[in-house]
């Protein structure tokens, strides 16, 4: 059975952070997110399942949204290039407390 998410997450970039993984940039919708727990998106057709080992936040011009980055293991460094090359469009994903 699978785990009901915890959070929601809109990616609105990405970014590479040579050595540590990819940062995703956006907005939390709804929820809270916590280090450890796992971000799961569409990613050109195929749903990833990524552990969170950093997470940021800057306050934006919009007062009820903190602009936050979530620094996100990637398996390996075709990986990353791929993922710093995405246009998300403000994809919309799911965070969860653990991998299955």
């Amino acid at each position: 059975m699978k785990e009901n998410p915890i959070a929601k997450f809109q990616i609105s970039d990405t970014f590479n952070i040579t050595g540590k993984g990819i940062l995703f940039t956006g907005f939390v919708l709804d929820g809270t997110i916590s280090l450890g727990n796992y971000i799961e998106f569409n990613f050109l057709g195929k749903i990833l399942r990524r552990k969170i080992i950093g997470i940021g936040g800057v306050s934006s011009h919009q007062l009820s949204k903190i602009n936050t980055s979530l620094l996100v293991e990637s398996t390996n460094e075709k990986e990353i290039e791929e993922l710093k090359n995405w246009k998300p469009k403000n994809t919309i994903t799911l965070i969860y407390l653990k991998n299955d």
